[in-house]
């Protein structure tokens, strides 16, 4: 499970948004295009929503 925060900064606005997400990790071996040696599988985005917004 991965729980974020992201804040949107705009001329006009700042928007705080919401995602949670959930999936799993499969060990793989590394090569140039993948440094870290991981495959995410079977990702699912369980929440992606705005929390609040303010004018600027």
């Amino acid at each position: 499970m991965t729980y974020a925060r992201q804040m949107i900064i705009r001329e006009s606005n700042v928007t705080e948004r919401s995602l949670v997400t959930s999936c799993e990790l499969q060990n793989t071996s590394r090569s140039d295009d993948n440094p870290n040696g991981f495959i995410l599988e079977h990702l699912v985005i369980l929440e992606n929503r705005d929390i609040r917004g303010t004018e600027r």
